[in-house]
Formats: structure tokens, C-alpha cells, sequence
């Protein structure tokens, strides 16, 4: 084989490596519905109940999930901080779990739902999407889900709710790929909307 040949079968081999490089990563494969767990959405304060029928009908037809509505809760009023005018997250997940009986089983993901402004007490940012917390419950705030010129509410709220499914109930582990929901750097509309609902 001459020099000039195997110089350019190198070459070819080395653009072929450096173009798979460059590809993004294949998403993971949905993982099979996770035998004797559950799904519930809860709305709290003034939720709209259809938002989260639309978020069922939204999982059913993309895992084949049948996820729960618990019956709405009124935001408490310790969950809210007059001064910063911000539902507190974790004092949601609080009356989540005094409410619900299904909070307090660990096979049961509790994920609640609140249209106010919130913040994450044990935190320095201004605002929090989403809170997660004892391995099976999660808050997720649409206040400024809205955020941003290009941005589509539904679209964002199904991906943070998406990312929660995925570590909550199937279990899967956050992810430095930004195109993937499972992302763990989520710090604004932006990034959101970099992400696909891919696993």
C-alpha cells in the first residue's frame, strides 16, 4: 500500500473521529415503568386543575403513565413570605406531606404544583423553578416560566416536570448534557429552553 494511500485513510479516520465527536449524545432509552410505584400531581393555591389534567393526558401518551390528581391545597399561609411576596419551597413540601397521605409513602412521587413566585429558603437565588426533596416529592413553580421572548409555558413546565419523573420515579441520575432534561444547571429560561424532553 503506498505512503499517500495509508496517509489518506489516516486522515479520513481522523475526520470521521473528530465528526462523532462533535454529534450530540443519543438520548437514554425510557426505562420500563417502575413496578409498584406512583405518580400524583397536587395542585396548591390556584393551580389550574386543567393544567394539571393537560400534564396527565401530556404523560400518559408519552410513557404510557396514569398519573393521579389529589384534591387542590390552599397555599398556607407560613408557606408565604409577605416580605418577598414568594411562596417558600419547602414549606409547600411541608403541607404536601401534612396533607396527603400518599406524601408519606416513599413508593408514591408527590409532585406539587403552584402558579406563585417561589424561592428556596436554604438558597441565595432570587427565584427557584423547582425544589425536590426525601427522594420522592418535589414543588415546581410556574411563576417565570414565562420568561424570555422565544419561551412556551407548556413546553417549559412539562420539561421541569419531565426532569422530575425521571429522578423521582424512574430513578435516573441529573445530567451535564445540556440539551438533556435531566440538566442539572438549570438557571433560567434559557436553559430550559436548550433542553429537549429527552431522558
Amino acid at each position: 500500500m503506498g505512503v499517500k494511500r495509508v496517509a489518506l485513510i489516516v486522515f479520513v479516520a481522523l475526520i470521521s473521529l473528530g465528526c462523532s465527536a462533535g454529534r450530540p449524545k443519543s438520548p437514554l432509552p425510557v426505562p420500563p415503568l417502575p413496578a409498584g410505584r406512583s405518580v400524583f400531581f397536587a395542585p396548591v393555591g390556584e393551580f389550574p386543575r386543567e393544567d394539571a389534567e393537560a400534564l396527565v393526558a401530556h404523560y400518559n401518551e408519552k410513557f404510557g403513565m396514569a398519573i393521579g390528581i389529589l384534591p387542590s391545597l390552599a397555599l398556607p399561609r407560613e408557606a408565604y413570605d409577605t416580605t418577598r411576596r414568594q411562596v417558600i419551597a419547602e414549606r409547600v413540601l411541608d403541607a404536601v406531606t401534612a396533607t396527603y397521605a400518599q406524601a408519606a409513602d416513599p413508593a408514591s412521587v408527590v409532585i406539587a404544583l403552584v402558579d406563585r413566585d417561589m424561592y428556596i429558603a436554604d438558597s441565595t437565588w432570587n427565584y427557584a423553578y423547582g425544589l425536590r426533596d426525601k427522594g420522592h416529592l418535589a414543588v415546581v413553580s410556574t411563576a417565570h416560566l414565562d420568561d424570555g421572548l422565544l419561551g412556551n409555558r407548556a413546553q417549559r413546565l412539562q420539561k421541569m416536570v419531565t426532569k422530575d419523573i425521571g429522578i423521582l420515579y424512574f430513578g435516573l441520575p441529573q445530567s451535564d448534557d445540556p440539551k438533556s432534561v435531566l440538566y442539572k444547571d438549570v438557571g433560567g429560561p434559557l436553559d430550559l429552553d436548550r433542553m429537549s424532553e429527552d431522558f
